[in-house]
């Protein structure tokens, strides 16, 4: 268990779910950086046992509030055979309520599939069609589900304007004195003139949906049966959005050649197979029901996410990294100059992969 979670307190919060320590047996369940996850077992039942980041998530009942909509308008789409997935829903105490609050902590119980595992990293491109299938299902049955019912639970998450102005501030500011190891990528990002009103232009046209905002392939459960995907997990961050959103993430953390924080950049290129099944996959999933603007917009997307990210981990640099958990005093730095160049090899490809993604049916 985690050194901030003692055993008096999670035999307490058990007790709202009519389990205890004296029969269950708990244990850490994933590798999430966000929320404290343990899978609670005895003879009878297995559940998910989860303590929301208050740090991440400033309104956990707003959350929990999400959840409870987006669950059960899956559940129903899954009932009525519109929807292939497993459903994940949140377990109502005995009290029926979905969130157990106890000293200042918020904590919430989940239904656990069995027999089920995750997946790190995509290895072939029929496994890469496999995720944008999965994603792209769980979007396209939630498109009657009205948006804006959705608390916006990380307000301007993926808005460039927000992210530049942090950026902005962040430069002029420079707290942790680190503003001259970094002016030139900070020149770089803001020189992007171009394709910061591209997106912004693009933004104005799009429908807004609920988008799931957290698309990398650790977010599926994978069955051990099939190996196939048969659960789309963690709805902390579904809000209203664009699925060039969505789909760029999944670009941008399954066609790289390099990990996320790699800093062998002259090594790094695009997968281009693995591009090519996630465009056919995703538009697929969709049923013909994505708009010829929404399908342009996906190449725009697979440039605006590491563009994004490469910009939030420069900021953080700056700042002296207070949001995302480093291991040295330069990982952010890497890890900017790391999503900055997916960024540039992206757009020089991007003739090729509007090609590939018009060519998908």
């Amino acid at each position: 268990m985690s050194k901030v979670v003692n055993r008096q307190q999670i035999n307490h919060v058990l007790s709202f779910y009519d389990a205890s320590l004296d029969t269950c047996t708990i244990a850490p369940l994933g590798n999430g950086l966000i929320n404290c996850t343990y899978l609670v077992s005895n003879q009878d039942k297995q559940f998910v046992l989860q303590r929301i980041n208050h740090q991440v998530f400033k309104h956990p009942e707003q959350v929990i509030n999400n959840a409870e909509l987006l669950s059960e308008h899956i559940k129903q789409k899954h009932k009525l055979n519109q929807y292939a997935l497993s459903p994940i829903w949140q377990i109502h105490t005995n009290a029926g309520t979905a969130i157990v609050k106890d000293n200042g902590s918020s904590w919430r119980a989940l239904n656990f599939i069995t027999d089920s595992y995750t997946v790190e990293s995509v290895s072939s491109p029929e496994q890469a069609a496999q995720v944008a299938t999965a994603f792209g299902q769980f979007t396209a049955a939630l498109a009657d589900f009205p948006a804006g019912k959705l608390n916006e639970i990380i307000p301007n998450f993926h808005h460039l304007d927000t992210r530049l102005a942090q950026l902005t501030q962040a430069v002029n500011t420079d707290p942790a004195k680190r503003l001259q190891q970094c002016q030139q990528i900070v020149d770089f990002c803001l020189a992007q003139q171009d394709f910061i009103e591209q997106v912004a232009t693009l933004s104005e046209s799009l429908p807004i949906r609920v988008t799931h905002n957290d698309t990398k392939i650790n977010n599926l459960l994978f069955s051990r049966a099939s190996d196939k995907p048969i659960a789309v997990i963690d709805l902390d961050t579904c809000m209203a959005g664009f699925i060039m959103n969505d789909f760029g993430d999944m670009v941008r953390t399954c066609c790289s050649t390099e990990p996320e924080d790699g800093t062998n950049l002259t090594n790094m290129a695009v997968k281009i197979e693995i591009f090519q099944a996630l465009a056919q996959a995703y538009i697929k999933s969709f049923s013909g029901t994505m708009s010829e603007l929404e399908k342009h917009s996906l190449v725009v997307g697979t440039q605006l996410l590491p563009f994004m990210l490469g910009i939030r981990f420069l900021t953080d640099f700056i700042n002296g990294d207070n949001y995302f958990h480093t291991k040295h005093p330069l990982h952010n730095l890497e890890r900017a100059k790391n999503q900055l160049h997916f960024f540039t090899l992206l757009q020089k490809l991007a003739p090729k992969l509007s090609d590939i993604i018009q060519a998908c049916d």
